[in-house]
């Protein structure tokens, strides 16, 4: 198996915060099936002394309380743990409440927190009272992730309600249609509970049968490798996205539903063409490379946690800082936009385009 050192300067940049530690950074594979395609991502970290609990962790445990608002772009959550800090991972869905929301941001939870504000959006258009037994003030779980590129981008990037939405629905009309492929019979994955819940899509089992065959392949990666922070997915042959965090143990802690998330993806968007070109690690070296060259903004979440969005014309990157570890980043998520098309007016009638929803900017594009 390959394994490459990505030793360029600025390539570093993503692995040290501090010049004397995780000055160099590996990656390993591909481990594939399908047309998925998976590279670890190997290093030392720098935060690997603090203990982040996950948000699946906090919930089960009774820790953590996310209720409802009124408000469908912002629900509020509270740390009740006297000792347990918690992290709350960009794209997590909170089923529940009066619609299932996903976490617009990262954010770092400390003890005792008090009750936060935290952004989100809606994945499951229409309804807004209790479904079946469930508590339709709070929420009761996070077991999935946001695992559509245009979803992601549209939740974290774009910041519209609207295409959070619409990349619902494209997903679930996608999964349909490859599932159904797949299984070898007609299957509809929404639920007959609430067909526009993306988490009770999520949670379908013919879905997770398919699922299944690239779990058998994919789900022992890790076993044997101690120094994994991270790693990078590739779809139909195309970089998708990667995820590096500076705790390995918060790595680990989230890797069955980012990995969940991965499969579910490439499930999604599976091909029947199966002359895609795979991925090599010197494609993964220059992703990396393009999305740290990108313009940077910075923003703040909450007084614990800041994100820097580096920006270039085929990149997104995020790089969430932990401001109660002397601004150390905790988590980088890097997204390959995809190709993109240009809205532009052809005929006097096309300017007023703006009116009716449609946005200039480039636009992601399956």
């Amino acid at each position: 198996m390959k394994l490459i050192s990505l030793r360029t300067s600025i390539l570093l940049a993503v692995f040290s915060a501090m010049p004397a530690l995780a000055a160099v950074g590996t990656v390993s594979g591909p481990f594939a099936h399908g047309n998925l395609q998976i590279f670890l991502v190997h290093g030392n970290t720098q935060l690997g002394h603090r203990h982040y609990a996950t948000l699946s962790e906090a919930l089960e445990q009774g820790c953590v309380v996310v209720k409802e608002t009124g408000d469908v772009q912002e629900l509020s959550i509270e740390n009740l743990s006297k000792e347990m800090t918690v992290f709350l991972n960009a794209g997590d869905i909170v089923k529940g409440g009066r619609q299932d929301r996903t976490v617009r941001d990262d954010l770092i939870l400390p003890p005792l927190s008090g009750r936060v504000p935290l952004a989100t959006f809606c994945v499951e258009h229409g309804r807004w009272t209790r479904r079946g037994e469930e508590n339709a003030a709070a929420f009761s779980a996070n077991t999935k992730a946001l695992s559509s590129r245009k979803e992601k981008l549209a939740a974290r990037y774009g910041l519209s309600q609207a295409e959070v939405w619409s990349g619902v629905a494209e997903q679930q009309s996608k999964l349909n249609e490859n599932v159904s492929r797949l299984a070898g019979r007609s299957i509809d994955t929404r639920s007959p509970v609430s067909g526009s819940s993306l988490q009770l899509t999520l949670e379908n089992k013919d879905l997770d049968a398919v699922k299944n065959h690239y779990l058998d392949k994919l789900s022992t990666i890790l076993n044997g490798r101690t120094d994994v922070i991270g790693f990078v997915y590739a779809i139909n042959g195309e970089i998708n996205s990667a995820e590096v965090y500076n705790n390995k143990s918060l790595f680990r802690a989230l890797w069955p539903k980012l990995l969940d998330a991965a499969i579910t993806e490439a499930v999604t968007e599976y091909s029947t063409d199966p002359q895609f070109k795979p991925v090599q690690a010197e494609d993964v070296k220059a992703f990396f490379e393009t999305a740290l060259s990108g313009s940077v903004a910075e923003r703040q979440v909450w007084r614990t946690t800041r994100v820097k969005t580096y920006t270039s014309p085929t990149t997104i990157l995020f790089e969430t800082l932990d401001l109660e570890a002397d601004g150390a980043w905790i988590h980088k998520s890097f997204i390959e936009k995809g190709k993109e098309s240009i809205v532009v007016p052809l005929d006097p009638d096309g300017l007023q385009y703006r009116e009716h929803g449609v946005h200039p900017r480039a636009v992601p594009q399956d």
